[in-house]
C-alpha cells in the first residue's frame, strides 16, 4: 500500500491548531503531541507536511502574510485618490485582524524568529504588496506623502492597526467605527505632508 498522500484540509487544520497554540502558549509552551492532538491528526502526519518546528513556523508565518496581503488589498482601485485607497485598505486589514483573533494575538510571536527569516518574510510581504509600494511612490512624487523609505511609512501607517486591533480582543481599549475612522485619519496624518492633512486637500 502506498503512502497517504498530503491533504491541503490536514495542512490547513495544522495550520490552525498552530495559531490556536501559539496564541495561548507561545513558540515553546507546547510539544508535537499536543499540537496533533489539537489538529486531529497522527503525531507522525505533521512530519509529513513540514520537515521540523522550524518549517512549519517559517511556512505558517509565509500562509499569515499571504492571508494578510490578501485581505488588505481586497477592492483595491488605483482609480480612486490617494487617501481613500488608503483609507481602504486601512479599514480591510482593521477587520481582518478583528476575524482572526488568533493571527493577531499570535503576531507578537513572528517577531521574534531569527533575523534573516524576518528579512526574507518582509521581503516576501512587498512583492505582494505592490499596489501600497505604488501607492507610496505616487504620495511622494506628488508631494502628497512624506519623503520617507516605503518600510518606515508601513512602520508609521499599517503596523500599529495590530497592536490596536490586540488591544481591542483584549478588551483594553475598545474601538468603534467612529474611532476607526479618527485612528485611520490619525494614520494618514503620520505619513501625509502637512499640506495634505487638511479638509480641503486630503480629497476624500
Amino acid at each position: 500500500m502506498s503512502p497517504a498522500k498530503p491533504s491541503a484540509d490536514k495542512r490547513e487544520a495544522i495550520f490552525a491548531a498552530t495559531l490556536k497554540l501559539l496564541a495561548t502558549f507561545g513558540f515553546h509552551g507546547f510539544s508535537i503531541k499536543q499540537l496533533a492532538e489539537e489538529a486531529g491528526v497522527a503525531t507522525g502526519t505533521i512530519y509529513l507536511y513540514f520537515k521540523d518546528r522550524d518549517d512549519l513556523i517559517r511556512e505558517l508565518n509565509t500562509q499569515i502574510i499571504d492571508d494578510f496581503i490578501k485581505a488588505t488589498l481586497d477592492g483595491h482601485d488605483p482609480q480612486l485618490p490617494l487617501k481613500q485607497q488608503y483609507r481602504r485598505m486601512c479599514c480591510n486589514l482593521w477587520h481582518f485582524c478583528i476575524e482572526n483573533p488568533c493571527i493577531t494575538h499570535s503576531k507578537a510571536q513572528f517577531d521574534h524568529l531569527p533575523p534573516d527569516i524576518l528579512r526574507s518574510q518582509r521581503r516576501h510581504a512587498w512583492d505582494g504588496l505592490q499596489p501600497l509600494k505604488h501607492l507610496f511612490e505616487t504620495g511622494r512624487n506628488s508631494n502628497q506623502i512624506k519623503n520617507l523609505s516605503d518600510d518606515i511609512l508601513i512602520s508609521l501607517s499599517f503596523e500599529p492597526y495590530l497592536f490596536l486591533a490586540r488591544q481591542h480582543l483584549l478588551d483594553l481599549i475598545k474601538v468603534d467605527n467612529e474611532k476607526l475612522t479618527h485612528i485611520i485619519d490619525a494614520s494618514w496624518d503620520a505619513i501625509a505632508r502637512s499640506t495634505f492633512n487638511d479638509g480641503k486637500n486630503n480629497q476624500e
